[in-house]
């Protein structure tokens, strides 16, 4: 039974941060993905190197905060304030051709090289709100992942044929944005415990190892504080998920071999 757990959104506020690198101590996780677009992720970074056994990954933003690169050299992913488009959006204006891939590799290039540059390697991407599962994105994304040396990459396909409809988007998104990911290493299934309805308890999560293959297992731990709940409409799950990964039933079930790193 091996699988990957996985806190996502580090930097994206203190709070969140804090709660990350507690379910990291406490808990089951083992792997994180950073957020470079907002303003405590260097120090988020820096908390984060002091881990010796937490692998840190680029969590890719196209859709939350500001560009790392000038808005004026990326301009068809902004809007007229120099902000990130919502998902919503973007989406739009995907499917309408408006948005330049120099743009989406220059930004994500960008991002790669402001977390590596703050020293952390980021071998393992994935992305908020899934945007690199976009097939406009992913092909963009699935380049840049090759010349930058990216060994994993996130697919989001859930281990049940049906569990609801934004799980069975995501099924699609990934099969669509397969070919952009051909020979990158990454999950088999997926699954975020945030989302998923009813929600799970922590005898549930650790039966979710038993699935077959190697999957991931994603949450969203943190405390809230002011920066968050200016940043993002996700905020009241982020402590329920901190509290079932640091549930002790959880850490016995796994044990100390099941979780592994993205990136070995």
């Amino acid at each position: 039974m091996r699988v990957v757990v996985t806190a996502d959104d580090l930097g994206l506020s203190p709070g969140v941060t804090r709660g990350i690198l507690e379910a990291h101590r406490r808990g089951v996780v083992r792997s994180a993905s950073l957020m470079v677009t907002f303003a405590s992720a260097a120090e988020a970074a820096a908390l984060a190197r002091a881990q010796p056994d937490l692998e840190v990954g680029l969590h890719i933003d196209l859709v939350g905060g500001s560009p790392v690169s000038d808005p004026a050299a990326v301009p068809s992913l902004c809007d007229s304030e120099g902000r990130f488009l919502g998902l919503a959006e973007l989406t739009r204006r995907l499917v309408t051709g408006r948005v330049r891939p120099a743009d989406l590799a220059a930004e994500v290039r960008a991002q790669a090289a402001l977390a590596r540059s703050w020293g952390l390697a980021v071998l393992a991407w994935d992305s908020h709100r899934h945007v690199h599962l976009l097939p406009p994105v992913a092909l963009v994304v699935g380049r840049v992942a090759r010349d930058e040396g990216v060994r994993w990459i996130r697919r989001a396909r859930p281990p049940r044929l049906w569990s609801g409809p934004k799980q069975a988007a995501l099924r699609v998104a990934t099969f669509a944005s397969a070919p952009a990911y051909r020979g990158i290493a990454g999950n088999r299934w997926y699954v975020d415990i945030t989302s998923e309805r009813p929600r799970h308890d922590a005898a549930g999560i650790a039966l979710l190892a038993a699935y077959g293959g190697l999957g991931e297992i994603a949450g969203h731990p943190g405390y809230v504080d002011e920066a968050l709940k200016a940043a993002d409409t996700l905020v009241a799950e982020r402590h329920h998920d901190l509290r079932l990964l640091t549930d002790p039933l959880l850490r016995r079930a796994l044990g100390s071999e099941a979780v592994r790193w993205r990136v070995l």
